[in-house]
């Protein structure tokens, strides 16, 4: 620091600093090894062995060191060097200020220099209108080592240029203290620093066991301090007027040495006291010291603590950095939400406290504290607690592409990752200044920043009754701290309709599950409630009595790939779908049963070998009101691509014993009506091994491209219809073909219909195919399901029997070519068949975005396809032509899209739809889409849909949808929402109308703001991050 702090001054400060070199003086460079290389248009060296560098009468001397050479644009400007020098333990980085220029040579060496400094790096940028000297053995091409002194260095360049907090010798300061003249300063250009500085961007690495200390000005008008030396041996530095300190080189056993930015402290404050040993060093505003030394600061004032991307605001703190703890009064943290799930939580989190005690790097007391996400002085929605622990450990996020550490790409700041525990006492949960909930201890992490309540909804509607739907975190009811990746809830459920239901869900993530290694992920989900009510199912079927009173299901899918043991390189997967009734999961989970595949009770375990895969699974049948196979147990083995020179091979082979059962017979008298049995089902036992192998043969005739394919498969079943063995030999052969087409016309420009360029590209593709199989698809049981089970109580329902050819799921997959593939999931889908089948592909493409950065985007897409049956009477019940559809998109900008599809079969009640509608999205502020479709067939429906997503206002989201049938079923259905986004909570409220249930429902529901996965956000489509997420609003 300086010889005595008694003469610690601002002017003391800045003129003890190394003169800048001359302009017009040579670099001269020597070094006992050289690497070279080109890294972002500039020349870049690697030095080692006796690295000596010299320009006028400065010298550096050190082990290694990176340079960095731009190259001058013209003969009168100068050549820049940006050089990083490091020293070891034993021999670190010298600069010596000498007394005469060299006339050959280095200069002066065997004269005292004026002054020096030795310092564990130095890192620094030299100009040059002289020229380099370099004196190196002839350099290496590349760099032998890129990490090392080489990625150390890049770090400190990139750490320069980025968003540093502004050093006290800048090089105007410099000039004016040497005494350059005016035209040398206006060679500089000034850079301009905002009061408050981001968190420290990395720093070159420092050796083991040294820290650096920065100190600045706060407002940039230069330091007042006095200094005084204590009987201790320590000095002490009272700092008024404001001032700033950055300190490098933290070392803690919580946070790892290369967290980058987390191992430095950035401290403001308007007065500060410092005491520390060694201060006689200080030079121009920075110095270095070991770690061990000890470094305490005391301060008053509008203060601000940084540390990676935490931050502290106080009015006083005592802080000591060797050891990491502090005291602060009046505090108040903000800390970023944590990464979950590769979904980062935006906005921060809030503590404030009377009082708040660090014990160390990464741990927190707070006494009489709010916990909160609000930025409010008052916040809406907050956890209060006579005493916090928080406990906030941080780790560099890495690319794994890169391995290393990833930065935001709008700030260039590095990023990290966090883990947050927080463990409270005497705990009130607050909506406002009213408290609605009290629990004496949480431990948690905040991977959800929620305070017992995870959810909660208030609804209203005729097939429920009023209901009060609610979610609590079971790790927070406990007291436990939650295990990593694990999400615990606990749903208690009132409808007065229907009854209290109650439940839990439990979703994980873990790296080992059952003492098998491998990542891991599942799904437990259990609910049941004594039913006092009826279901409604819809028109026809209002008011059906339950199978039993007392429902529920119960649900676990876990998957598993296994890195270690017997089973290494498998993946493991198992199922458990238990229902109570037939109606129990379309009443109470109607999307799931609407949307999901079916659920089933099972396990699987498949191997994937390059292009090879083997399974074997296993399943039961526990839900008897469904139609079901039960595998006990099945292999399968895939051989896809497998390349035989001018050949082509793919293949499946499957053996397994199956029990095939027909869903059971409704014992509601409703149900039982309409109940029917298709002409596939019933009891069926047996055994069943298949093979199916192709070979093709891919011949290139530019540009066109063929392939002859040939297909055969021969299958055995232990029962069949009839109950007897079944063989069944299959062929399939015929030839592919494609050709592609383009024009490109880049003088096509129309600024109303976004055009820049304009090109177009088509495939025109096309398969003439053969079928002969020895046994009629109408004589096997299908013991591969061909539609879920919504679809299969739609058809029976609704088509009777005896079910009409034109009808029969079965007849359209063969006209469709299902059993044309050997990876087909129906292996009973197969039949005589002829058929020709043409499709086309166009795509007009454009250029759009800023210019010199332009994408290509598709313009305008238009697909069509139309199958060709010879055999018409056979294959297509007498039409010739059938399976004829049309997809288009035109993207006539980036937010507004005309869309139309259609498709049509030529028989008589064949089906026949046509759409249309609009597309517009404007991102953050809204949607609307209207459209209409017209279908004809077994039913006719004439439909106008319209939905609209609108944000009014900074605080209000209104939702409207519509649905209209023209035809026989009139309305349809209707559904409003009004959202007001508060500080911490968003609000809705909405009513629905379902005609075909008869039903109007009021619905009522308060999420937080924060939570990762809104559902206002799942519903509108429009985002809404939480409040100061971008700063304060």
């Amino acid at each position: 620091m300086l010889i005595a702090w008694g003469s610690l001054t601002p002017r003391a400060l800045a003129e003890v600093r190394f003169p800048p070199p001359d302009l017009a003086e040579p670099v001269a460079i020597e070094a006992a090894r050289a690497e070279r290389w080109t890294e972002g248009g500039r020349t870049a060296w690697r030095l080692t062995g006796g690295v000596r560098l010299e320009q006028g009468n400065t010298v550096w001397a050190a082990p290694s060191a990176v340079v960095w050479v731009d190259a001058p644009d013209s003969f009168d400007t100068p050549t820049r060097l940006t050089l990083y020098l490091e020293g070891t333990d034993d021999k670190p980085v010298r600069r010596e200020l000498r007394t005469r220029y060299p006339s050959e040579g280095f200069a002066g060496v065997d004269a005292p220099p004026i002054a020096s400094e030795e310092s564990p790096d130095w890192f620094g940028s030299l100009e040059s209108i002289g020229g380099v000297d370099w004196r190196t053995p002839p350099p290496a091409d590349t760099p032998t080592d890129p990490g090392g002194v080489v990625a150390r260095g890049r770090v400190r360049l990139l750490a320069e240029a980025g968003a540093m907090p502004p050093r006290v010798d800048t090089a105007v300061e410099r000039a004016g203290a040497t005494g350059e003249s005016e035209a040398a300063m206006q060679r500089v250009t000034p850079v301009q620093f905002g009061q408050v500085a981001p968190p420290p961007a990395p720093a070159a690495a420092l050796t083991s066991g040294f820290r650096r200390i920065h100190l600045h000005s706060r407002d940039g008008a230069g330091l007042n301090a006095e200094g005084l030396q204590t009987p201790g041996g320590e000095s002490a530095a009272v700092f008024m007027g404001g001032i700033n300190i950055v300190v490098e080189g933290i070392e803690s056993p919580e946070l790892s040495q290369t967290l980058g930015g987390a191992d430095s402290v950035d401290l403001e404050a308007d007065r500060l006291v410092m005491w520390t040993a060694g201060a006689d060093q200080l030079r121009g505003g920075q110095f270095q010291q070991r770690s061990d030394t000890p470094l305490e600061f005391y301060m008053e004032g509008n203060i601000v603590f940084r540390q990676g991307e935490r931050t502290i605001y106080a009015d006083r703190m005592y802080y000591d950095a060797r050891r990491q703890t502090g005291v602060v009064l009046n505090a108040e943290i903000l800390t970023p939400l944590p990464e979950i799930d590769d979904y980062q939580y935006r906005g921060l989190v809030r503590l404030k406290a009377a009082a708040l005690r660090q014990l160390d790097a990464s741990r927190f007391v707070a006494d009489d504290a709010v916990f909160t996400t609000s930025r409010l002085e008052n916040p809406s929605y907050s956890l209060r607690s006579d005493q916090i622990m928080f406990e906030d450990s941080q780790r560099p996020l890495i690319d794994p592409v890169t391995g290393q550490q990833r930065v935001d790409p709008y700030t260039g700041a590095p990023q990290f990752a966090h883990r947050q525990v927080a463990t409270s006492e005497g705990n009130r949960v607050l909506i406002g200044n009213t408290p609605i909930l009290y629990w004496p201890t949480i431990r948690t992490d905040l991977e959800e920043p929620s305070f017992y309540v995870k959810d909660f909804r208030v609804r209203s509607d005729s097939v429920f009754g009023v209901q009060v739907l609610t979610e609590f975190d079971v790790h927070q009811l406990l007291g436990a701290e939650k295990p990593p990746g694990a999400d615990w809830g606990l749903n208690l459920d009132y409808m007065n309709e229907r009854g209290l239901g109650y439940g839990t869900n439990y979703e994980y993530r873990v790296d080992e599950f059952s003492g098998f290694t491998g990542p891991a992920k599942g799904l437990l989900d259990a609910w049941a409630i004594n039913d006092d009510g009826t279901d409604n199912l819809g028109l026809g079927r209002r008011n059906i009595v339950p199978e039993r009173g007392f429902r529920g299901r119960g649900f676990w899918n876990h998957k598993q790939h296994v890195t270690d043991g017997l089973l290494q390189g498998w993946d493991a997967q198992a199922e458990v779908g238990y229902q109570s009734d037939r109606t129990f999961l379309e009443q109470y989970y109607e999307r799931e049963w609407d949307t999901l595949k079916d659920q089933t009770t099972g396990a699987r375990f498949k191997r994937r070998l390059d292009n090879q895969s083997l399974s074997i699974e296993a399943n039961v049948r526990v839900n008897e009101f469904y139609t079901e196979t039960q595998w006990l147990p099945r292999l399968d083995h895939y051989l896809i691509g497998q390349d035989l020179g001018m050949a082509t091979w793919f293949a499946h082979s499957q053996v397994g014993y199956a029990k095939y059962d027909v869903a059971s017979q409704p014992s509601n008298a409703t149900l039982a009506s309409t109940y029917n049995v298709f002409p596939w089902e019933g009891k069926f036992e047996g055994e069943r091994a298949v093979t199916r192998q192709e070979i093709d043969l891919p011949l290139n005739f530019d540009p066109v491209k063929v392939v002859p394919f040939f297909l055969g498969e021969a299958a055995h079943w232990g029962s069949d219809l009839t109950r007897n063995d079944e063989q069944r030999l299959y062929l399939h052969t015929g030839v592919r073909a494609s050709v592609p087409f383009w024009a490109v016309n880049p003088d096509i420009r129309d600024p109303l219909f976004n055009l820049n360029g304009l090109a177009h590209k088509v495939v025109l593709e096309g398969e003439i195919s053969y079928a002969d199989a020895t046994r009629n698809v109408t004589g096997l049981p299908l013991y591969d399901q061909l539609e879920d089970n919504p679809y299969e109580e739609i058809r029976r329902r609704l088509f009777g029997l005896p079910l009409a050819a034109t009808d029969d799921p079965r007849f359209y997959l063969v006209r469709s070519g299902e059993q044309g593939w050997v990876t087909s999931p129906v292996t009973e889908i197969a039949d005589d068949l002829q058929v020709a089948r043409l499709g086309m592909r166009h795509r007009l493409q454009t250029k759009r975005g800023p210019a010199g950065a332009e994408h290509i985007v598709d313009w305008f897409t238009f697909d069509s396809n139309a199958s060709f049956y010879p055999e018409a009477d056979r294959d297509n019940f007498g039409e010739s032509f059938g399976l004829i559809d049309y997809d288009m998109k035109w993207h006539i900008g980036d937010r507004f899209t005309v869309l139309s599809d259609g498709f049509t079969d030529l028989f008589g009640d064949g089906l026949r739809t046509i759409a249309g509608g609009v597309s517009f999205n404007r991102p953050s502020r809204g949607n609307v889409y209207v459209g209409y479709r017209s279908i004809r067939g077994p039913f006719d429906s004439d439909l106008l849909i319209a939905r609209v997503n609108y944000r009014t206002g900074p605080k209000w989201i209104a939702s409207a949808s519509a649905v209209v049938d023209f035809g026989d079923a009139g309305n349809i259905g209707q559904n409003f929402a009004l959202s007001r986004i508060g500080e911490s909570l968003i609000v809705t409220t909405g009513i629905s109308v379902d005609e075909s249930k008869g039903n109007v429902g009021l619905n009522f529901m308060v999420e937080p703001r924060f939570m990762p996965r809104l559902n206002l956000t799942r519903r509108t489509g429009i985002d809404v991050p939480p409040s100061g997420a971008y700063g304060l609003e």
